[in-house]
């Protein structure tokens, strides 16, 4: 079974320094709630520029959608 699309998206290459990199893998990871690490940037992005809508997995608090603590 194939995965629900998310829409309309264009792919965005950038090259980072390595320590943010290793930063944005370990808050993905203990973040518990996004999948992938270009999904957490992408949701990151999302919520950054006001566009909650747009995030998939994470909330404006960083939860995962649809978790309350």
């Amino acid at each position: 079974m194939g995965m629900t699309s998310k829409g309309p998206r264009t792919r965005v290459t950038s090259r980072i320094p390595t320590e943010i990199y290793a930063i944005l893998e370990d808050r993905r990871r203990h973040s518990v709630a996004a999948t992938s690490l270009s999904q957490f940037v992408s949701d990151v992005l999302a919520l950054y520029v006001g566009r909650p809508d747009l995030a998939v997995e994470l909330t404006e608090s960083g939860e995962m959608k649809g978790r309350t603590k």
